[in-house]
């Protein structure tokens, strides 16, 4: 487990940071808040087309085998990003660190075959509780870092952590696809072929929520240091702070899944996820009409934590209500759909702000993608139902 949070931490700060690197990233190469979306929709396109090919793997090869190449491709893309100096180039670099990721689905493999049923929600969301942790960490260290040695070299120290992940799990994680091999275990068949996977009703309403509570999270992870910037004209350090502040929400929100989740809504995750998605939609209705700075930064920290606590407990629904020969490639699948919620956001906040002028239609489409994602978690069966299934 902490070789696992280890990489999950570098993931997270790569993905949530770049908010903040792209305010002094933008300002030196003068870049326009389409191209800035450009950049961020470049990682999550890559990202999408790998979750199901590494999912795939994770179940065939094991997930040892695919930590691996998954870290080592995101720490020469991040070189190569801290490196450029042109829009194609950090597109291109963004790019291939979005294909680099296949952590979620590896570790999602790895808590399925280390942990029992009723220890995986905690498991889960134990690794998901970084993206609290970096969301704290990460906003507070970079730009003391971009101080003193610039955008370049915030990119270059998240390498590093990369760099440390990958010699951790060379070195130390087991290979429990190895091991189960050279059981005497019979071997585990298929449950179904990979279409059926993609079909399954509970995979193909988690796609869709997926998608829609991720668009609410990095929207707010990526754009609201340039909302604070451009429309409240906050200083990068106040940013930081306030960013900070939000990712302890997002901090509490994973344990708090794993606590409360785990413990007191064992198989009843809707009714959690349907009154999560009313408050996250309307504490980013709140941000907005904020006036005061702290009043805003507590709608923040509100809507953050519970959307996370959304995704937290989403996430585990596949390893715990999905037989475990095809979770590697469900959960795949799942994250698939949460990756396209990082293509779509930058692309929504750019068409809204060219639109309005303002970023008051972002705050409301983040409220609407809320709402949405409780509308097709309803759907999903009941535990009973799929059991009988």
């Amino acid at each position: 487990m902490p070789i696992l949070f280890l990489g999950y931490i570098a993931i997270y700060i790569d993905k949530l940071v770049i908010g903040v690197i792209a305010v002094p990233l933008a300002e030196q190469l003068h870049l326009s808040i389409d191209e800035k979306s450009y950049i961020f929709s470049a990682f999550f396109i890559g990202y999408s087309i790998m979750q199901i090919p590494f999912g795939y793997l994770n179940d065939k090869l094991g997930s040892k085998f695919v930590l691996i190449i998954s870290l080592s491709i995101i720490t020469v893309a991040s070189i190569v990003f801290g490196s450029a100096s042109t829009l194609i180039a950090l597109i291109a670099a963004r790019f291939f660190a979005g294909i680099g990721p296949g952590y979620p689905t590896s570790s999602a493999r790895t808590v399925t075959d280390t942990y029992p049923m009723e220890k995986r929600t905690w498991a889960q969301s134990i690794l998901i509780s970084t993206s609290g942790i970096a969301s704290i960490v990460g906003p507070l260290l970079i730009p003391i870092v971009i101080g003193a040695f610039g955008w370049r070299g915030a990119v270059f120290c998240i390498a590093f952590l990369f760099v440390l992940a990958l010699i951790l799990v060379i070195w130390k994680l087991p290979n429990t696809h190895k091991e189960k091999k050279q059981s005497n275990q019979p071997k585990v068949k298929p449950a179904m072929p990979f279409w059926k996977v993609v079909t399954n009703p509970v995979v193909v309403l988690l796609f869709i929520a997926m998608c829609s509570i991720n668009i609410v999270l990095y929207t707010i992870a990526n754009w609201t240091p340039t909302y604070l910037a451009d429309e409240r004209g906050v200083s990068l350090g106040m940013i930081s702070i306030i960013v900070a502040i939000a990712g302890l929400g997002s901090l509490l929100g994973s344990f708090g899944t794993a606590y409360i989740v785990g413990r007191f809504f064992q198989h009843r995750e809707k009714r959690v996820i349907f009154v999560l998605a009313l408050i996250t939609a309307g504490s980013a209705l709140l941000v907005y009409q904020s006036e005061s700075i702290a009043v805003l930064t507590f709608w923040l920290f509100l809507c953050y934590m519970c959307s996370v606590m959304i995704f937290s407990t989403m996430f585990t629904l596949p390893l715990k209500r999905l037989h475990e020969s095809i979770v590697g490639t469900a959960t795949g699948v799942v994250n698939t759909g949460a990756t396209l919620g990082g293509v779509f956001a930058p692309m929504i906040v750019a068409q809204l702000v060219g639109a309005f002028g303002n970023y008051q239609a972002v705050f409301v489409a983040i409220a609407v993608a809320a709402l949405v994602t409780c509308l097709f978690v309803v759907f999903i069966p009941n535990m009973k139902t799929i059991q009988k299934a």
